[in-house]
């Protein structure tokens, strides 16, 4: 791996909403960014290139070095972002394989926590570490990544805590290309504390089966937007991971503030009639379920918005 003059050949595995945006944005600064896309969209890329529309980069439309939908025309990488489903990851971890070489980065930016622990045992030695991502952005038309509000922020850390010299490269390239990137010796508390956030808003929208204006019309609703969110940070306690004390107060009342007509994509996804198994139901809601049998820990809210969705 060549770290200095930006020598990195970098590899996107994933070019929908939150790859097209880290992708396009690598892509328009950094030369060696390669994209493993498939149907449509990898086609308009191909033909036209990706176009973003991000009211954080402004608008322009990045080319990359090569595009296939097959891992093996794009060959090894340096750092490898995989921005993939949830519900895809175990095909997406065999189908990456011919990209992923022995010192290869592999960041993954997807929903879920530590991510990493999930794919280890489909994908050969590298140096695999965990990320988050927060940015609003959507695949809009194929070959069009479209970011419509707030600041794109990415946190990088390897589990055990270690600090590999790729990991900074990674982070300093990302910087390089506009995603604020910040590299964590915590990344398992980082991944919880998303996570929480994330998949507590889920489980309360499918628990309910309804978006935040059903929720909060509910005169008990707090009682059960509460439990939800600590029956993860019980489980996440039982990990050994010390969540802020501060976080539950924080996403309760942040609920209280919703606007009416807010959902999740997962609730939104079930609700539209989408196959579950073509959800992220088992990867968000589902993992939790898991995680309270593991520990021996109560999810019962957990079980009930799973049954309730996964048949």
């Amino acid at each position: 791996m060549k770290m200095g003059g930006w020598k990195m050949k970098v590899g996107v595995f994933g070019i929908g909403g939150v790859g097209g945006f880290v992708g396009g944005a690598l892509a328009r600064v950094h030369g060696e960014t390669y994209f493993c896309a498939r149907g449509e969209n990898l086609e308009a890329i191909r033909c036209g290139g990706l176009r973003v529309e991000s009211v954080q980069l402004g608008n322009f439309t990045a080319v990359p070095a090569g595009i296939s939908e097959r891992a093996a025309d794009l060959g090894v990488v340096d750092v490898l972002v995989v921005a993939c489903k949830g519900y895809d990851l175990e095909a997406s971890c065999a189908a990456m394989r011919p990209m992923v070489g022995p010192r290869t980065l592999v960041v993954p930016l997807l929903n879920g926590v530590v991510v990493s622990e999930q794919m280890e045992p489909f994908l050969p030695p590298c140096l695999l570490a965990d990320g988050t991502i927060r940015v609003f952005s959507h695949l809009e038309a194929p070959g069009v990544v479209v970011q419509t509000a707030g600041q794109c922020s990415v946190v990088l850390g390897m589990k055990d805590g270690s600090r590999p010299a790729a990991l900074d490269a990674a982070a300093e390239l990302l910087n390089r290309a506009g995603v604020e990137t910040k590299v964590t010796d915590h990344i398992v508390r980082a991944s919880w504390n998303k996570y929480v956030t994330m998949g507590s808003n889920s489980c309360v929208f499918c628990w309910y089966d309804g978006p935040a204006g059903k929720v909060l019309a509910d005169p008990d609703h707090g009682k059960v937007v509460r439990a939800v969110i600590g029956e993860m940070t019980a489980v996440a306690a039982a990990k050994g991971v010390d969540l802020p004390a501060s976080l539950p107060d924080k996403l309760a009342d942040a609920f209280e503030k919703m606007p009416a007509d807010t959902v999740t994509s997962l609730y939104r996804d079930l609700s539209a009639g989408k196959d579950p198994a073509c959800t992220e139901l088992d990867h968000i809601i589902g993992r939790m379920v898991r995680l309270g049998r593991e520990t021996g820990v109560p999810v019962p809210y957990h079980e009930a918005a799973y049954e309730k969705w996964r048949k």
